[in-house]
Formats: C-alpha cells, structure tokens, sequence
C-alpha cells in the first residue's frame, strides 16, 4: 500500500492516474448514452417516411445513394444502377438522397430541388431521371433553370406550382438535411453508397454490385 502511495505521489504516477480517471470517465459516459439511446452507430442509414424509394419497397435489401445531379461520375452510375435493380426485382429497393456539392457544382442546389418540386406533384424519379439523363444539356448552363422548367413541362407539371416550388425554403432545408446526414455518415464524395445500412465501397460493374446485394439477402 505504501509503495502504491509513493508511486501515485510522482509525476508518471500522477499523469497515469489522470488518464485512467478520463478513461473511466469516457466510458462511463458512452454507456449512459448509449443506454439512453444518444449514441448511434454512424453507420446506420436510417430510412424515414420523407424518402424516396423505388423498386421492391418489401425486399429483403435496401440500397442508399448520396448523389448530386451535376456530378459526372454519379451521371455514370445511373445506367449502372438502373440494371442492378431490374436484376433485382423483388428483393432490392432504392433510396435517393441528395449530397449537392455546390463547392464545384454550381447547378447541383437548383437541380436537387427541381427533383423535390417535381416530387411534390409525384415526379420525383420521373425528374431524377431526366436530369441523369440529359445532364449534359443543363449542368455545365447558365441558364439551368430555363432546362427545369422545360422538363416540368415535359412531364406534365404544373409549371407555375413547380417554379414556386424550386424557391421553397422546406424544399432546401430537406436537401441540406440529408447532406448534413451523409456528411454525418462519412460521405464525403458522390455517389456513395450503402447497403441495408452499411457503407460500401462503389463497385465497378452490375457484376459486383450483385454479388454484394446476394450476400445481403443471407
């Protein structure tokens, strides 16, 4: 006892001991969190009523992207995502969350909420899909919002409804939600994804893609 007394006395004692106290303290503290559920796996994608969802809304595998309309890469996956899930029917549904980044993309904000607005009417993947598919047309313009319009018309919108929409503050506070989530979740470039919560690294072809939603239905 009075060799651990000398020992706690010095300054290596001193300094270890007040590690030790953090240490427990730390601990201590993450399992009352946890118990009270304020620690969450930042893993974990949680899917709410507000997203949007295609494919098998029952299967067994639910596919989560961050994306941005503007970005070339994610205007790359689109055909490649498109084929995983008609190779999936029943047991792959998808979710769509928007990561705009308007750092380097200046149109990826106006186009996100073009989605929303079309949504609001009941076109959200209508619109999703026409900004992949002509995303060279409108992304790079100046006149961006000019092309959205077109497309709302083009899908038979209410246009005056969807103009009103594009400057909706829900609209942009529901995209900023979801980028302040991914960023949460680590996303830090698009697309990413992840699979029944879990981030994946961005396979290369359909191939592997659905050998990763295989292992996720075992």
């Amino acid at each position: 006892m009075k060799k651990l007394q000398h020992f706690l006395r010095t300054t290596q004692g001193k300094v270890i001991a007040g590690l030790v106290a953090i240490f427990v303290a730390l601990f201590a503290y993450y399992f009352y969190a946890v118990s009270n559920g304020q620690v969450k796996d930042v893993e974990e994608v949680v899917i709410t009523d507000t997203d949007h969802v295609r494919g098998a809304l029952d299967g067994k595998v639910t596919l989560v992207e961050f994306a941005d309309f503007q970005c070339p890469a994610c205007g790359a996956y689109e055909p490649l995502i498109r084929k995983v899930l008609a190779d999936n029917p029943t047991t792959l549904k998808i979710v769509f969350r928007h990561f705009p980044l308007t750092q380097i993309h200046q149109n990826a904000l106006i186009a996100a909420k073009a989605t929303e607005a079309a949504g609001v009417q009941g076109k959200f993947w209508e619109m999703h899909d026409i900004l992949f598919d002509k995303q060279k047309d409108w992304s790079l313009g100046l006149n961006a919002r000019d092309f959205l319009v077109g497309y709302a018309k083009t899908l038979g919108l209410d246009e005056v409804k969807f103009s009103a929409d594009l400057n909706s503050s829900t609209i942009e506070k529901k995209i900023l939600a979801e980028y302040q989530e991914g960023a949460k979740l680590g996303v830090n470039g698009t697309p990413s994804f992840f699979i029944n919560g879990k981030k994946i690294e961005n396979p290369q072809s359909p191939e592997a893609f659905n050998e990763l939603i295989k292992q996720a239905t075992k």
